[in-house]
C-alpha cells in the first residue's frame, strides 16, 4: 500500500481484492482535500449500489459514531461520490474520491473501522479496512 494509514483487512474470501490505496497528501491535514485512489480486483460482478457498510469512528476508546448505509450514502457521507459503472464486471477494478476533511478536527488518535459486504440477499464479505488518524500532531 502507499500509505501506512490504511490497514486492508481482507482475506482471498473477500469479492474485492485490494492491490493498492494511495491518499494524496499522504497525511491529511484539517481542512483540505483528501484524495483516495483504490485499485483492485472484483472477484465477481457487484451492484456497488448495493453494498451495505458498517462504519465506526473511534477517538481513543470512545465511540463518536456507529452507523450502517450503503456505499454511495457513505461516500456522499463523507463528501464523495461513486464514479463509473455501478454493476462492474469482475477483474480490475479503479475509483477516485475526493474528500473535504473539516477545519475543526479535535485533536486525537481517530480509529476508522470499514466492513461491508454485498448486498442483494447474497451477502458476501466485500472489504475490510482499518483506517488510523492521528491528529495529536500538528
Amino acid at each position: 500500500m502507499a500509505t501506512d494509514l490504511v490497514e486492508d483487512l481482507s482475506d482471498d474470501t473477500y469479492v474485492l481484492q485490494i492491490e493498492d490505496i494511495t491518499l494524496t497528501p499522504s497525511f491529511p491535514p484539517p481542512g483540505r482535500e483528501l484524495r483516495w485512489e483504490l485499485t483492485g480486483r472484483l472477484k465477481e460482478q457487484v451492484d456497488l449500489t448495493q453494498v451495505q457498510c458498517q462504519v465506526q469512528i473511534k477517538l481513543g476508546v470512545i465511540t463518536l459514531m456507529r452507523k450502517t448505509a450503503t456505499l454511495p450514502e457513505v461516500l456522499k457521507m463523507l463528501g464523495g461520490e461513486l464514479e463509473g459503472d455501478t454493476r462492474p464486471p469482475a477483474g480490475a477494478w479503479k475509483q477516485t474520491w475526493t474528500f473535504q476533511l473539516a477545519r475543526e478536527i479535535p485533536q486525537g488518535d481517530f480509529r476508522i473501522y470499514f466492513q461491508s459486504y454485498t448486498g442483494g440477499g447474497e451477502e458476501k464479505d466485500f472489504m475490510d479496512l482499518n483506517l488510523h488518524l492521528d491528529f495529536r500532531r500538528r
